[in-house]
């Protein structure tokens, strides 16, 4: 078995299903591409994967474990990680709430380290509860 596999995947936005019987998998140590035009459903794939997406039908299995009905975060504790690959932000998400995620399983206090972010790029600071999708290019960045 893959050390990260989702079988049979299907699912999408709202009642439309742009994943159809989708299955992928990666052996550990393994690097992997999806390669296909633009709608082809690439991003939504991974998406599926990592629980941003519910399945309708199918199911995901990590390092053994069935992890389908775990949320993005509880699959973050379990060692996956997901970088979003427009602009690099999860834009529904606050900005501070984005700094937040990429520290998601360190147990210590974050604050020292969100302050440092805020002293280096003062204008986070002052956008720290607007969704990072209101944010330019740059300060995506």
């Amino acid at each position: 078995m893959s050390f990260l596999l989702g079988e049979q995947m299907t699912g999408g936005y709202g009642a439309t299903d742009i994943l159809h019987n989708c299955s992928i998998g990666v052996e550990k140590g393994e690097i992997a591409v999806i390669v296909g035009t633009n709608g082809a459903g690439k991003s939504t794939a991974m998406k599926a994967v990592f629980g941003m997406l519910p399945l309708r039908k199918g199911h995901v299995i990590f390092d053994g474990e069935d992890v389908t009905q775990l949320r993005p975060e509880e699959r973050v504790v379990k060692g996956m990680g997901f970088v979003p690959q427009t602009h690099n932000v999860f834009t529904s998400m606050t900005v501070e709430e984005n700094l937040e995620m990429g520290a998601f399983i360190r147990t210590d206090s974050l604050n020292d380290s969100i302050a440092q972010v805020y002293d280096l790029f003062p204008i986070l600071k002052e956008k720290r509860k607007q969704p990072a999708g209101e944010l330019s290019g740059g300060q995506r960045q």
